[in-house]
């Protein structure tokens, strides 16, 4: 079965992937994530699960599998083939979402590492008391003041 880069909307059948990477999040952390792992593993298969149209389209140009939708939604979590996942990055730019995006993530695969990068130190016992494996503090962009 040939799988597609980018799936649109509900599909009945989830993708054809296992033992993959799946971000979650496509920004600027999420694609320093995914450059981070091509460096240490040049062959993995990734996958990146996005809001955003854009960051979908973008993903797909650089080589990954890529999936538009909510990471906080059962059904786009199936169609990204999260239950065949060896890790999840979650890297989204929200605590909140990216709490209830690694809630989500966990029932579907118990056995997955989930890595978390929160923006926010004050959260980092929230993450750490749930099913979460890693977090990640982001640090403070620069660019901010």
């Amino acid at each position: 079965m040939q799988r597609t880069p980018i799936q649109f909307g509900r599909r009945s059948e989830p993708l054809v992937v296992t033992d993959h990477i799946l971000v979650i999040g496509y920004g600027d952390t999420g694609r320093c994530a995914v450059n981070s792992v091509l460096t240490s593993q040049p062959d993995a298969r990734l996958t990146v699960l996005d809001i955003d149209f854009l960051a979908v389209v973008e993903a797909t140009a650089n080589g990954a599998t890529a999936v538009h939708g909510d990471g906080r939604d059962r059904c786009v979590l199936d169609l990204a083939a999260v239950d065949m996942a060896d890790r999840v990055i979650v890297a989204v730019p929200d605590d909140l979402a990216a709490f209830l995006i690694a809630r989500a993530v966990r029932p579907y695969n118990p056995d997955a590492v989930v890595v978390v990068v929160i923006r926010e130190p004050e959260n980092h016992a929230l993450f750490l008391s749930s099913d979460v494996t890693s977090v990640h503090i982001r640090p403070p962009d620069e660019r901010q003041t």
